[in-house]
């Protein structure tokens, strides 16, 4: 009797699973895979190159130098499109222990065609032959884009592959990873640099909620609907993930065409041309790094992170004149490093020690106006004036 009821279990769990994958395959538009077992749902939609969505290109000019080094990408190593393999998983939880990605979204190109595929669970089981598909496309691909996979995507895939005991090194593939690369160059610029804040203001984009869904809510409805096989919620999840790889795309093919200096078809807004500057000089790339920060301050934006940075160059490259120049209309911004670069560059380079008494003693009333006082700054400073104080006293004894 024992053995009926564990047939009859069998049975009504497998009647379920096949109504799930039929209400699935009603409802959205897919295919479901070869396996006689198992078998894992996926949909494929094709996009062409030579046409913007939503205004966004999907392949960039070329992938720039500044880049590839940033990545520590080989240089030298010729890349074309189809070598380009984006990834972005819907998983059971928002942290990557202990979970599994019920949805694999691939972004990848042939031809002159973007296509977004998307590998769906429609029952936890199926998990193990939904890694075909991906040991198939990592093999045949060289560089992978995500948005945050070297902290969380590629984790899981790696836990999952390890349960499953299937060997896929994807470490060994070539790794951007936008989300770093975001911070890079606008962690100044926006309130935040998750994708969807990055979608609002750098690509223009907004998600419609009515057909999209919040990232929070997608681990229970994968649950519900494995509970009651309604697929509507799904819907959701799939348009999500869907965007998630355009817009890992486009960001992936602005940031390509943007970063290049100078720019073909001039200044762009959306692009935070300091942090941009402060990447090549990250790279020695000063003469590149120089010219940013002087096109900015040409063009009106007179802000004292670029003085100071653009000060420091031309101190660098003993132009004193331009350095204080840079390093006194910072000052007036209330930028406390060139402020103590004045006083330096005066005392020291052009000994004109009454200006930079006046500008020490300035710093010193900025420092002590803090709300909270580093008394070892003010210390320093105080030595400063001390020490200028005494030159002048000398110099007005010998008049």
């Amino acid at each position: 009797m024992i053995q009926d009821m564990h047939q009859d279990r069998e049975f009504y769990a497998s009647e379920l699973k096949e109504l799930l994958r039929e209400t699935l395959k009603h409802s959205i538009a897919g295919e479901f895979s070869a396996h006689s077992e198992d078998p894992y749902f996926y949909t494929q939609k094709e996009y062409p190159l030579q046409t913007e969505i939503e205004g966004l290109a999907l392949y960039p000019e070329f992938i720039p130098e500044v880049l590839l080094n940033w990545a520590n990408l080989d240089t030298s190593k010729e890349r074309k499109k189809e070598d380009i393999l984006i990834l972005d998983l819907e998983t059971t939880g928002l942290r990557s222990n202990g979970i599994f990605a019920f949805m694999i979204g691939l972004g990848y190109y042939v031809n002159e065609q973007f296509i977004v595929e998307q590998i769906f669970l429609p029952d936890p089981e199926a998990e193990v032959n939904s890694f075909d598909r991906l040991l198939e496309l990592v093999n045949e691909k060289s560089l992978l884009i995500t948005f945050n996979g070297k902290t969380f995507d590629i984790p899981v895939l790696e836990s999952r592959l390890l349960y499953h005991q299937i060997w896929l090194n994807l470490r060994a593939m070539e790794h951007l990873d936008l989300l770093h690369l975001a911070r890079r160059l606008w962690k100044n610029k926006l309130p935040s640099c998750a994708l969807e804040t990055i979608e609002f203001y750098i690509l223009g984009q907004i998600r419609d909620m009515e057909l999209d869904i919040e990232g929070g809510e997608i681990p229970q409805t994968y649950f519900s609907f494995l509970l009651n096989g309604n697929p509507e919620l799904m819907q959701r999840v799939f348009l999500h993930n869907h965007t998630d790889i355009l817009h890992t795309a486009a960001l992936f093919t602005l940031i390509c065409n943007s970063i290049s200096y100078p720019p073909q078809g001039g200044m762009d807004s959306r692009i935070d041309y300091h942090s941009l500057a402060m990447l090549y000089q990250s790279q020695n790339r000063i003469d590149i790094a120089k010219k940013i920060l002087e096109d900015m301050l040409s063009a009106g934006i007179t802000d004292k992170d670029v003085l100071r940075d653009l000060g420091f160059i031309y101190k660098k490259e003993k132009d004193m004149e331009s350095a204080l120049k840079c390093f006194n209309i910072a000052s007036s911004l209330n930028c406390p490093v060139s402020m103590h670069e004045t006083c330096i560059i005066l005392e020291k380079y052009y000994k004109r020690y009454g200006e930079a008494l006046v500008n020490a003693e300035k710093l010193k009333s900025y420092l002590i106006s803090r709300p909270i006082v580093n008394d070892q700054k003010v210390a320093t400073i105080d030595k400063r004036i001390a020490r200028l104080k005494l030159k002048l006293n000398k110099i007005n004894e010998v008049i």
